[in-house]
């Protein structure tokens, strides 16, 4: 297995944070938390409840060895 190359692309990345984070201040972070819990929480709900209908809206299979 072959390192991956390391050029000049992989080092300007760094050097470009480590150059402008002296330059920013810190920005707190507020998220509604509780509210993207409910979204979140309600879309697998929602996901999981679709699911189970469609699965069992579709008529159950004949196993093979039956014939008529």
């Amino acid at each position: 297995m072959c390192a991956r190359p390391r050029g000049p692309g992989s080092v300007q990345p760094a050097v470009l944070w480590a150059a402008l984070t002296p330059q920013s201040a810190t920005a707190p972070l507020a998220l509604p938390w509780r509210a993207l819990a409910m979204v979140t929480a309600a879309c697998a709900t929602l996901a999981a409840v679709i699911r189970t209908l469609l699965t069992l809206r579709r008529p159950a299979l004949r196993p093979a060895s039956v014939r008529e």
